[in-house]
């Protein structure tokens, strides 16, 4: 069984969370807010296997000191916004090491399907990098951003295809794209 290390777990990631915990991973759990951490475990199916952690990216030392801590795990989705580059980079700098070997998904916004707009953090050889691009539907012509169930089920598919580059939904044509 694998060591899953989910950066934003207990949002629209919760049911890959979830389904990663019920199939026998254990799965550790960055995120701000501890009442979503906690309904989080209740929620597993084996919350001796889900572990949770709290920490914001944004506050870098407290994050890196925080996951510094943890063993290396085999697989980490990452979704962290833009402002959290500086984060990013630290996972892939941090886990660098040659005996490692890890899949690392990154969640991006649908800006991100844009190369001018589009992080992609230095990795080594040692890390397996994967982007997931979130999308949106057109639903019989009319935009709208996806749910989270669909996001969790697309980030469940690139796990298990390991895919360079996935997009959930669609990013084209880019005008229908929702406004808010």
């Amino acid at each position: 069984m694998s060591h899953f290390l989910v950066i934003g777990g207990t949002g629209m990631l919760a049911d890959a969370v979830l389904d990663w915990n019920r199939k026998g991973h254990t799965v550790t759990v960055v995120a701000r807010t501890k009442e979503k951490l906690k309904r989080l475990v209740c929620r597993a199916a084996s919350p001796q296997n889900l572990h949770i952690v709290q920490s914001d990216y944004l506050q870098l030392e407290h994050f890196t000191n925080q996951l510094a801590q943890l063993s290396a795990p085999d697989v980490i989705v990452s979704w962290i916004h833009r402002s959290g580059n500086d984060a990013v980079q630290w996972l892939c700098n941090h886990y660098k090491k040659p005996n490692n070997r890890i899949a690392f998904f990154h969640i991006k916004g649908s800006n991100a399907h844009n190369p001018k707009q589009n992080f992609i953090p230095q990795y080594s050889y040692s890390i397996s990098y994967h982007e997931v691009i979130l999308g949106f539907q057109l639903d019989d012509g009319a935009p709208r951003w996806l749910t989270n169930t669909e996001i969790a089920a697309g980030v469940l598919h690139l796990a298990e295809q390991k895919l360079p580059r996935y997009i959930v939904g669609t990013v084209e044509p880019w005008s229908m794209r929702p406004q808010s």
